[in-house]
């Protein structure tokens, strides 16, 4: 057991021998958590970018904006093209582009529909993307439906106070029929009492035609006798005369005195009959004043009638029309007026192609660091270490030596894991020239990174727990594990000129989105920066170190030098 104690108490006096060996062991990961809280203490929103893409910029459109806004969202609008907006996803400069209708309004039951175009391969922000941006159409949404639910009981409302108001119109129309049927029904009643029949009385005839005769024929016979008188000779026996006379006479006195008496029987029957007939001609002109007087008032209601009749026909043409005006009758469209529909800026993949470049950078990495590292200070602890620096060979001949070796071994690991991962990429092999070029500048700048440590330290431990905690703070902040967008917004910035960073970034974009090299120039120079400028560190450090041992070299042999003449004086 003391033993035990002894060997571990001895391992923390290595550790710790030196200074930075022991703040880096105690330091480094305090940094780290450190750095994280700072960057992640935050309550500001996430700041993700986002395109907007619309036919038409209007009022509905525009306030969706405003509501994106409202959470500190940067919007860029984009009004010609939508696969410029989709081109900036692809190139990380956006988070997301939404396409959005011209109107958000629906006009009709079919849904309006957004679109999401968002990168897949950044698995780690899809979420947050989505959660987001869609609690934001969410609320959006709400508010449109609330609109047409308005739109809706307005109509009803309206609808409603209409038929109130006929209603009442209704009700009054219906007691003036009422009434006009009431007068309608006396008329009728009136003029079906009348007794329109006319009299019965049978009269005979016969003495009329009688006495007709008899008169016909006296008539006859006067005739004669004046026909006689004038022929008659004056002075001729006056029987000639008085005869026809006489006969006409006779005639006339022979009439029977029946048919008189009949004929004044008839007339007084004509006479009761006549006066029957006038009561009721009478009574049948006071019934026909009375039902003229009712009619009129019948032919008043039934206008007042058809002037109601048109004024409820009007309001219900307005009812229909009031209905006929809500062009949204799915409950569906108004619960939901708005759709949405995520597409892909990329091909579908499986996971593994989209984590692909964050992978390959991560191995990338943190194998260069390592071996940057070691290889510095397997040279610096090597005997021949100091041999070197007085050979007639340059620095940066040193320097370059050490970069070709760590390249050679990283590019071993690169082409085992390109060939392993192309078994199952197999769309991907046009786009490895690009690829192992942009791997190559990467790995050259993370190379160089642990070369400067190697040259900093001077403990191999030491070293090595740097390379590894920087590597760390480059994985934290790279967006592979924790989003970009949630931490603060300096921050951020700053990170994105992380190499983890913009090598993931070019990787994802020629890998995923087949793009070519001239479309992100831009990133490879940055990172071809960062090598030239660490190169220059290196040449730098290297020159004062070598400065630094010859110092320490000479005060050394002077030191030696001066002991062993003082050594030679006192035996002398």
């Amino acid at each position: 057991m003391r033993s035990l104690w002894l060997l571990t108490k001895k391992n923390i006096k290595l550790l710790v021998r030196s200074k930075a060996s022991a703040l880096i062991i105690i330091f480094a990961p305090l940094i780290i958590i450190l750095l994280l809280g700072l960057s992640y203490n935050t309550s500001e929103q996430y700041g993700l970018n986002i395109g907007i893409y619309a036919p038409s910029y209007t009022e509905d459109v525009n306030s969706f904006i405003a509501v994106l806004q409202e959470e500190e969202f940067s919007i860029s609008k984009y009004e010609s093209s939508l696969e410029n907006c989709i081109d900036d996803v692809k190139k990380g400069t956006l988070h997301t582009c939404i396409s959005l209708p011209e109107s958000l309004q629906p006009t009709g039951n079919e849904q309006k529909e957004v679109t999401f175009h968002i990168d897949p391969s950044k698995v780690n922000l899809v979420w947050m993307i989505q959660e987001t941006v869609k609690s934001k159409f969410n609320i959006k949404a709400q508010e449109i439906s609330q609109e047409l639910t308005q739109d809706v009981l307005t109509r009803i409302t309206s609808t409603k106070n209409t038929i109130a108001a006929k209603k009442t119109e209704v009700d009054a129309l219906k007691e003036k029929t009422s009434s006009a049927s009431s007068t309608a029904a006396a008329a009728k009643s009136s003029l079906s009492g009348l007794d329109l029949n006319a009299p019965v009385g049978v009269y005979d005839t016969t003495a009329i035609a009688g006495i007709s005769t008899s008169l016909s024929t006296a008539v006859t016979k006067i005739e004669k006798a004046i026909t006689a008188v004038d022929n008659a000779n004056i002075t001729s026996s006056k029987t000639a005369i008085k005869k026809p006379l006489q006969d006409a006479l006779d005639e006339l006195s022979g009439s029977n005195v029946s048919d008189s008496v009949g004929i004044g029987a008839m007339v007084t029957a004509m006479q009761a009959d006549l006066t029957a007939a006038k009561e009721k001609l009478t009574a049948a002109a006071s019934a026909v004043d009375s039902t003229n007087s009712n009619l009129a008032s019948v032919t008043s209601a039934l206008s007042e009638s058809a002037t109601t009749i048109d004024s409820v026909q009007a309001g219900l043409n307005e009812v229909i029309n009031t209905i006929e005006g809500q062009k949204i009758t799915d409950a569906n469209t108004i619960t939901n007026p708005l759709t949405t529909k995520i597409e892909k800026v990329s091909e579908d993949n499986t996971f593994l192609g989209y984590l692909f470049p964050s992978i390959l950078i991560l191995v990338l990495m943190f194998s260069s660091l390592l071996l940057g590292t070691t290889l510095v200070m397997m040279e610096k602890t090597s005997p021949a270490f100091l041999r070197n620096f007085f050979l007639p060979i340059k620095k940066a001949t040193f320097v370059i030596s050490t970069y070709l070796t760590n390249l050679v071994l990283i590019l071993v690991q690169i082409v085992v894991i390109l060939g392993i991962s192309m078994i199952f990429l197999k769309d991907s092999w046009p786009d490895l020239p690009a690829v192992a070029l942009v791997l190559f500048i990467v790995a050259s700048v993370f190379t160089f990174l642990g070369m400067v440590i190697g040259y900093i330290f001077n403990s191999e431990e030491t070293a090595v727990l740097a390379s590894i905690s920087l590597g760390s703070i480059l994985l934290f902040f790279s967006g592979t594990i924790f989003p970009l967008e949630g931490i603060a917004s300096w921050l951020r910035q700053i990170t994105y000129f992380n190499p983890f960073v913009i090598g993931e970034k070019l990787v994802r974009e020629v890998f995923i989105f087949h793009g070519s090299l001239g479309d992100v120039w831009l990133d490879l120079v940055i990172l071809i920066g960062y090598a030239l400028v660490l190169f220059i560190v290196i040449m730098i450090v290297e020159s004062i170190l070598h400065k630094h041992l010859v110092n320490r070299f000479m005060r050394h042999h002077h030191r030696a030098h001066v002991q062993k003449d003082k050594k030679n004086k006192k035996d002398a």
